[in-house]
């Protein structure tokens, strides 16, 4: 890989309200076997120290993928905090390197969708205003009643567009 031109943000997803990337995209970042990645995350999780193991529970959930010939394989899902600890271990300049780019990624993909979800709640909180009136219209006389009934067709698909997006399906 060549570390000078890659955007690690691309394995970096979101399960629930958690950031995450995988034991795959370590290995292929880093230059490492997958298996390698595999047993050092199972040394953590296996550790006989209570804060090692506690810490692995907490950051490294074990997954699958299939591979290129249809094979289920195993793999870990991670958090920042299981991939700064696993990557600890990893030495050199370039392991230095892809690490600091890792970190900077984790951040970089919960700054755009933090972004991106107050864009959304901004937006939501303006359609809330502009319907405001049009729902008091729908309370007050029957010719207002009427312009209510044709307003809120596209009142509910805006906010059913954008509840939509403030939804966003996990990447795989």
């Amino acid at each position: 890989m060549d570390i000078d031109c890659a955007d690690l943000t691309v394995f970096i997803a979101r399960e629930g309200s958690d950031l995450v990337t995988d034991s795959r995209a370590v290995a292929i970042a880093f230059g490492k076997n997958h298996r390698d990645v595999l047993r050092t995350i199972a040394r953590v999780l296996g550790s006989e120290h209570d804060e090692i193991a506690e810490h692995g529970r907490r950051n490294f959930a074990q997954s699958s993928y299939v591979n290129a010939q249809g094979k289920t394989q195993p793999m870990y899902r991670m958090t920042a905090d299981g991939l700064s600890e696993l990557a600890m271990g990893f030495s050199g300049d370039k392991a230095r390197i892809v690490r600091i780019r890792f970190i900077a990624a984790f951040k970089s993909v919960a700054q755009r969708l933090a972004d991106r979800e107050r864009s959304i709640t901004e937006r939501l909180h303006d359609l809330s205003r502009r319907e405001a009136p049009s729902e008091v219209k729908g309370r007050i006389g029957s010719l207002l009643m009427n312009e209510r009934k044709r307003e809120k067709p596209e009142f509910s698909a805006e906010r059913a567009a954008l509840e939509a997006l403030s939804q966003p399906s996990l990447l795989n």
